[in-house]
């Protein structure tokens, strides 16, 4: 059971899955959904988002029937002890490689923009090791950081994108609804990777006072995803047009590139927009590091998770390194990592629900 001290308020849960979804992943996805939808791309962004939602309302529905359980508790109820420790290792097995990709995928950002010549390991535990001091401190510290970080984030960078509103052409969106619904569906692994961290809503919920109160935060946090998502790729294919969003490897970071304003004294906008950045990657890292060290607890069966922290760091810096350049390790991720997404956003807790559902499970 969760302690009555460790609580996340409805606020908090709708900025943790805004703050942890909304990383890395921003910077490709308009190459992904180009790709993936061509002109149709940033429609393809706000279909995938419209899914999500009836996911996440999965979610609250099913954490809704065992208040003060997380998934890694719950799921020993529904499907007895041994099945659910086993889903629960293979959630944290999922997360571990999700966050050295996340990891590997920032410092490759960072050395190619600003640290040219920083070697990664240095880069790779910093990030880590900072992350480690903040998951030790609990889930509400975890929650208070989400929660601080969002405004300083979100508003200089809405109103730095707006400054690129005449470099785009917004023609380049046209022709509009070319993509087939079969081509739309077919293109939903590859998108599946940028929505990553809803299904944290699983653990995170547990830790509500009142899990019923987190339709409303819930479903805001998936709008806004969608929103923001579908912005950053409608910008970006508009200013470059469909071929060479494809084309690019960071389109976001050549749309920032694209960003003129007059008067201001500083040269290079996109070391602002980095600057800003790691916040997100930052908060993403936390959100899913205590994650996995609160699973590995359950699955021990001990009551704290500080003690798994540090040996955590040591597994994820060493799978972070592993691809040995950045086409493999884009390679390796698109492989694996959509389709752990795509089992625990939409597969797991459809299954958990219906078995709860017929076996009458819920705590009163």
């Amino acid at each position: 059971m969760i302690k009555n001290d460790d609580l996340v308020s409805p606020y908090q849960i709708a900025m943790i899955i805004i703050m942890t979804v909304i990383s890395v992943g921003v910077f490709s996805i308009a190459s992904d959904a180009a790709n993936a939808a061509g002109p149709d791309g940033w429609l393809m962004v706000a279909f995938a988002g419209a899914v999500n939602i009836l996911a996440v309302l999965v979610i609250v529905i099913l954490n809704s029937r065992f208040p003060g359980k997380t998934f890694a508790e719950y799921s020993q109820v529904i499907l007895g002890t041994i099945l659910g420790r086993l889903l629960t290792m293979m959630f944290t097995i999922y997360l571990i490689f999700a966050t050295a990709y996340v990891v590997r995928s920032f410092t490759e950002v960072i050395k190619m923009f600003v640290l040219f010549r920083t070697p990664t390991e240095i880069i790779m535990l910093s990030l880590i090791l900072v992350c480690t001091y903040i998951v030790r401190s609990g889930v509400e510290c975890v929650a208070r950081i989400n929660e601080l970080i969002f405004p300083i984030l979100f508003i200089p960078f809405l109103i730095l994108m707006a400054f690129g509103l005449p470099s785009a052409d917004f023609s380049n969106l046209r022709p509009f609804l070319q993509a087939s619904p079969v081509r739309m569906l077919s293109a939903m692994p590859a998108l599946a990777i940028n929505y990553a961290g809803i299904e944290l809503a699983l653990f995170y919920i547990g830790f509500m006072e009142n899990p019923k109160k987190a339709y409303k935060p819930a479903i805001a946090a998936v709008l806004f995803i969608t929103f923001f998502l579908t912005i950053v790729t409608a910008l970006c294919i508009a200013a470059f047009g469909q071929n060479m969003t494809a084309y690019f490897l960071w389109p976001l970071m050549s749309y920032i590139r694209l960003i003129s304003m007059p008067g201001l004294f500083v040269e290079h906008l996109q070391g602002i927009m980095l600057s800003l950045w790691m916040l997100s990657v930052f908060t993403n890292i936390v959100s899913v590091y205590f994650v996995m060290s609160y699973s590995i607890s359950k699955i021990a069966g001990t009551k704290e998770q500080k003690q798994y922290v540090l040996p955590l760091a040591m597994v994820i810096y060493y799978f972070a390194l592993q691809p040995d350049s950045l086409v493999s390790h884009y390679e390796l991720a698109k492989a694996v990592l959509p389709y752990f997404i795509i089992l625990f956003l939409y597969v797991v807790p459809v299954i958990l629900l219906l078995i709860a559902k017929l076996r009458k499970l819920e705590v009163k």
